[in-house]
C-alpha cells in the first residue's frame, strides 16, 4: 500500500513539474523565446536526420546494386564450371567402360 502511495505521489509531482514547465514556456516572454529556440533547433535536427537517412538510403541502394552484380558474376562462374564438368562426364564414363572391358574381356578371362 505504501508503494502505491509513493507511486501516486511521484506521478503527481511529475505532472505538476511538467505543467509548470509548459505554463512557463507558453505564458512568459522568456519562456516563449526558449520555446521558439527549442522548436528551431528541433527543426534543424529533424532536417539533419532526414538528410542523413536520405544519404544512407542512397548508399544502401548502391551497395545493393554492387552485391547483385557480384552475385550475378558468381552465379555465371558456377554455371560455367557445372557445364564444363557435365561435358567431361561422358569422357569419364567412356574411360571407365574401356577399363572394365579390358578387365573382363582380356584373353584368357579374369582368372588367367
Amino acid at each position: 500500500m505504501s508503494d502505491e502511495k509513493n507511486s501516486n505521489l511521484s506521478t503527481l509531482i511529475l505532472g505538476v513539474a511538467i505543467g509548470a514547465a509548459l505554463t512557463y514556456l507558453f505564458t512568459t516572454k522568456r519562456g516563449q523565446k526558449i520555446k521558439d529556440r527549442l522548436l528551431t533547433e528541433g527543426q534543424g535536427l529533424l532536417e539533419d536526420i532526414g538528410e542523413k537517412i536520405s544519404n544512407l538510403e542512397e548508399e544502401i541502394l548502391e551497395e545493393k546494386d554492387e552485391i547483385e552484380e557480384k552475385l550475378e558474376e558468381g552465379t555465371k562462374a558456377v554455371a560455367e564450371k557445372v557445364v564444363e564438368a557435365a561435358d567431361e562426364i561422358p569422357q569419364h564414363i567412356e574411360q571407365i567402360q574401356k577399363k572394365g572391358r579390358r578387365f573382363f574381356f582380356r584373353r584368357g578371362g579374369p582368372e588367367s
